[in-house]
């Protein structure tokens, strides 16, 4: 057993510091041919890490609705002095949902937007399928109020109102 002052890499034979690792781990727990165990169990992660990605999306999505939720309450309750003397206090709160919202959208998904300058710079309708939920809109509001400080109505389904959030 190696002790306080001892390395794997010391001595005359040097190991790897993987085979260090599982020898370390033999030696604290007692188990014989540990790496054989963790192999197996490398494995068994492997093959379940698309089942894994199949619920985490959606897990992170959901997750996300509610730490915007709790980002709006806080910057609600920190700037509600300023709301009394300022008409337009929810403009902070807006562009950190918006960067929030696009960099999910960049990072997982790879979003992004093309064609904005075709938006014509009065009132416009834009009419796009979305899939299951609605994210994709969040997605392009997001990157639109970055690119052109421009709002964007919704007329969507009752669907989108059953949405928990």
């Amino acid at each position: 057993m190696t002790g306080g002052n001892e390395s794997c890499t010391a001595g005359p034979t040097s190991m790897s510091y993987l085979t260090c690792l599982t020898y370390i781990l033999e030696e604290w727990t007692g188990v014989e041919h540990i790496g054989d165990y963790l192999s197996y169990a490398f494995y068994i992660l492997w093959l379940l890490f698309p089942l894994v990605v199949v619920f985490v999306l959606p897990g992170v999505i959901i997750v996300l609705f509610y730490v915007s939720i709790l980002l709006l309450h806080i910057y609600k309750r920190k700037n509600e002095i300023k709301e009394a003397y300022s008409h337009d206090v929810w403009v902070g709160a807006r562009e950190m949902l918006a960067t929030l919202w696009d960099g999910h959208g960049r990072i997982w998904h790879g979003y992004e937007l093309h064609g904005v300058e075709n938006i014509p710079p009065g009132p416009g309708l834009v009419v796009f399928y979305h899939g299951a939920t609605p994210v994709d809109f969040i997605y392009f509001s997001a990157r639109l109020h970055i690119m052109k400080k421009r709002g964007c109505s919704v007329v969507a389904d009752h669907f989108v109102f059953r949405l928990p959030g």
